[in-house]
């Protein structure tokens, strides 16, 4: 039996499925009994669930960021769609293929790695040259920087964010490097292809995105330390101040303390780099809230975003004329 997917699910049909939780919660009813509530999804989109009895099971074997198969029936609460689960267990590895639940990068992640190189390939500093061009070769960084999220869940959350999100910081820092001619350019894009490496050691997609052990020990950003000077230990004659501003660069990128960062921005490189790759992320993350949760009774908004603390304003939607053709502007023009 096929994927039935969100988007095909009929109300009042039996649904028997594969889906990712997104949410999961334990309520009570008025009579102090418990009971879950869910926010499923697929790759086509998300549907609230509720499951009422043994529950208990469930608590102890799914959590947030599993995917379940179900069975269940779509109805309806408060006039919106809700699935009434009857039975939910964890998936197993062999039942899922994770392209079904996460979207994937729309970028080439050979057109993208291409990219990278050729940017390296332009370095005028011969060590930043062949640092970078081994640790895209290695068979421990390439293919994970292939397939890897760039987050959990706040930006670039896709198979191949990491990648994406990285080519598009550097792709600003190159436009940065153009504008401000006092930055050291091999330096700058060498830390910005560096600067989320270690998120390839960070970060599991094999079931859903997740952390690795190493992840919530450890973290990217030391992650990512330690696989840049373990390559420079291997150079016998990589400048050691060179290290260190490079190092520097992928230490503070976060930007300040409280945000994860070991150490602040104390270089013109390094300063430019968290501008870059902050600016880069929150406006991905604006973007795929945007079109994910708008607000159904304040058109041109969004729902209330927690992670920034607002809702957000897209634009108005636009409005066809009476009589106008769908593919004409609001004024009558094509």
């Amino acid at each position: 039996m096929g994927k039935l997917f969100v988007s095909d699910i009929q109300e009042g049909t039996p649904v028997l499925s594969f889906f990712l939780v997104r949410q999961m919660q334990t309520r009570q009813k008025r009579s102090g009994e418990s009971y879950l509530t869910f926010l499923l999804a697929d790759r086509t989109g998300e549907l609230p669930a509720v499951l009422w009895e043994g529950i208990e099971d469930v608590i102890k074997t799914v959590g947030e960021g599993d995917v379940v198969k179900i069975q269940g029936a779509l109805g309806s609460y408060q006039g919106a769609r809700q699935l009434t689960l009857n039975r939910l267990r964890p998936a197993q590895a062999a039942e899922i293929t994770l392209e079904d639940y996460y979207p994937r990068s729309s970028k080439d992640p050979d057109e993208l790695l291409e990219r990278l190189q050729t940017t390296i390939d332009r370095f005028q500093n011969p060590f930043l040259r062949q640092l970078l061009t081994d640790i895209l070769a290695s068979q421990t960084v390439r293919p994970g920087l292939r397939e890897a999220p760039a987050a959990k869940t706040l930006h670039h959350a896709t198979l191949g964010g990491l990648l994406e999100h990285t080519a598009s910081v550097v792709g600003l820092c190159e436009r940065l490097a153009e504008h401000y001619p006092a930055l050291d350019r091999d330096m700058l894009l060498a830390a910005a292809i560096l600067h989320d490496i270690g998120k390839t050691r960070e970060l599991t997609w094999e079931r859903g995105f997740d952390y690795t052990d190493a992840g919530r020990l450890v973290g990217h950003i030391t992650l990512g330390v330690l696989l840049v000077e373990e390559h420079i230990r291997r150079m016998a004659e990589f400048p050691a101040a060179l290290g260190d501003r490079l190092i520097h660069c992928i230490l503070s990128h976060h930007g300040e303390l409280e945000w994860g960062s070991p150490k602040r921005p104390k270089t013109l490189e390094a300063m430019v780099l968290h501008y870059a790759e902050d600016l880069d992320g929150k406006i991905n993350a604006f973007l795929n809230f945007s079109q994910a949760h708008p607000d159904p009774q304040r058109p041109g908004w969004t729902e209330f975003n927690r992670a920034m603390d607002r809702c957000l304003f897209f634009g108005p939607v636009p409005v066809t004329p009476p009589g106008a053709r769908p593919d004409e502007a609001p004024d009558g023009r094509k």
